[in-house]
């Protein structure tokens, strides 16, 4: 393949194959329509792994689970094949490292204020704030942001107690930042582009101590890569709606969440 937005710009090779092998000739070659990814492989398949219940029948939706329970299936195929076959270049972790530089005792903190769809909700930036608040009360480090809104960097950096907001760090010179409901990679930018700043961000996000994040893809795909951040994370969607406990309340984080973190955590490619 040849243009930009393909594989190779952002991962290791899955194999050793060459596809000008001779022996394609005589491989099985699988063409699919767009409807069979979508609704099909989308919203049928058992084994796809879904960062949010959008439109899927209820086999697959299973609307009596807890998230945690129905996500974490999920998760383990996700992190298998993540181990198996995707391995992030040379350029990418350069890419990482630099824009997140200190990881220990760090707080990733992913907050979507783009194209959220309806199934999902607009969690507010002032919801972040006790979680940071109580993370950089205890000793935390820094705090790695990661969104696709000019507007929240903006209000974290206006509103923010300084002591906290001291502690943010983020990609430099992201250009995939909306102002409203637009998605990152419908601003006209170049697809290569938001591709590196979304894997960049992901990568990011998967080398930190703790994280705090919504519904999202990119959110998974940092578990995908770290599965054992999701003993270490808070998804304040599914926090608002926990009604044992109070959504304002930094007990929780402070007991349960943050103590995990101080017990040497690695960073781990094992479900």
């Amino acid at each position: 393949l040849k243009g930009t937005g393909i594989w190779e710009h952002y991962f290791e090779p899955v194999s050793d194959f060459s596809p000008g092998d001779p022996s394609c000739v005589n491989k099985p070659l699988v063409k699919m329509k767009y409807d069979h990814i979508m609704p099909g492989l989308h919203s049928h398949a058992p084994f796809v792994s879904r960062p949010w219940r959008y439109w899927m029948p209820e086999y697959i939706r299973r609307s009596n689970e807890t998230f945690a329970v129905w996500f974490k299936p999920q998760r383990k195929r996700a992190a298998e094949a993540t181990k198996r076959y995707i391995r992030f270049n040379a350029a990418m972790e350069q890419r990482a490292a630099c824009a997140h530089p200190n990881t220990e005792n760090s707080l990733g903190m992913h907050i979507r204020h783009g194209d959220k769809e309806s199934s999902r909700d607009y969690i507010k930036v002032a919801d972040f704030l006790p979680f940071c608040e109580a993370f950089v009360d205890t000793g935390g480090g820094d705090i790695y942001l990661a969104t696709d809104s000019g507007l929240v960097v903006e209000k974290i950096m206006r509103d923010w107690p300084k002591r906290v907001s001291s502690h943010i760090v983020r990609q430099p010179a992201v250009e995939g930042l909306s102002r409203n409901d637009t998605a990152a990679f419908s601003l006209g930018i170049s697809t290569h582009r938001t591709n590196v700043e979304a894997l960049t961000d992901a990568l990011a996000m998967s080398k930190c101590t703790y994280l705090l994040h919504g519904m999202s893809a990119l959110s998974e795909a940092a578990f995908f890569i770290n599965p054992g951040l999701t003993e270490r994370a808070i998804n304040l969607e599914d926090f608002a709606r926990d009604e044992t406990r109070d959504r304002e309340d930094k007990k929780y984080f402070e007991n349960e969440i943050l103590p995990r973190g101080r017990k040497g955590a690695k960073n781990s490619t094992d479900y």
